[in-house]
């Protein structure tokens, strides 16, 4: 488990995994997939999107699995890499940004397009993504002070929202499978917080 552990902290193996999905967008074109093939465009601005969200989920996972398992090493490992996952995931929502852009085919369309809600939480989404991506350094936490640094990376929260609404409302991907994207997630979040009252309850009960 250890050796697996410090094979996951090598940072060659960290670039791999986070370019897994740009590896896996030539599968599809190899085997010329019918829904590729018939718009080529559309196909990679929901998968880079899907592949974005996903990303997300994994780093908001992060902080529930080291309380429910504080002594894994493997979880440990996913946490040392937790910032460059989570710029990551800011890259890849900029990507799917810009092909966006690309696809609405002028300015005037692409702004225009604000209007639609499920748009604008996704443009909102990616402002705060850029926030968190600009202060996920040891530079950021210096300068806001650990507590600050702490309340503006709580803003993934106010994130995860946004994208479940920008996820369920696309005709592509739909509330059931956002539910299954962000099931995962939402449970180990209600573990912690009940691993966290048991906690409190067993504190309070020694008093």
């Amino acid at each position: 488990m250890n050796e697996i552990a410090r094979f996951l902290k090598k940072s060659w193996v960290l670039y791999i995994l986070l370019l897994t999905p740009v590896f896996y967008l030539f599968i599809p074109q190899s085997r010329s997939d019918t829904e590729y093939l018939a718009d080529p465009a559309k196909y990679l601005l929901e998968y880079v999107g899907l592949s974005a969200t996903i990303l997300f989920v994994i780093v908001l996972m992060i902080t529930p699995l080291r309380k429910i398992f504080p002594k894994s090493p493997i979880i440990k490992a996913f946490a040392f890499n937790r910032r460059q996952i989570g710029v990551s995931v800011f890259i890849y929502a900029l990507l799917h940004l810009l092909i966006y852009f690309a696809y609405t085919g002028s300015w005037s369309g692409f702004v225009k397009d604000w209007e639609k809600l499920f748009i604008l939480s996704g443009i909102v989404a990616l402002v705060l993504l850029l926030v968190l991506a600009t202060t996920s350094n040891n530079r950021s936490v210096r300068i806001l002070g650990g507590k600050r640094w702490k309340r503006i990376h709580r803003l993934a929260y106010a994130i995860m929202f946004l994208l479940i609404y920008h996820q369920a409302t696309q005709e592509k991907t739909g509330y059931r499978e956002t539910a299954k994207i962000f099931a995962p997630l939402l449970l180990l979040q209600a573990c912690r917080i009940g691993l966290h009252a048991k906690y409190t309850f067993d504190q309070r009960s020694k008093e």
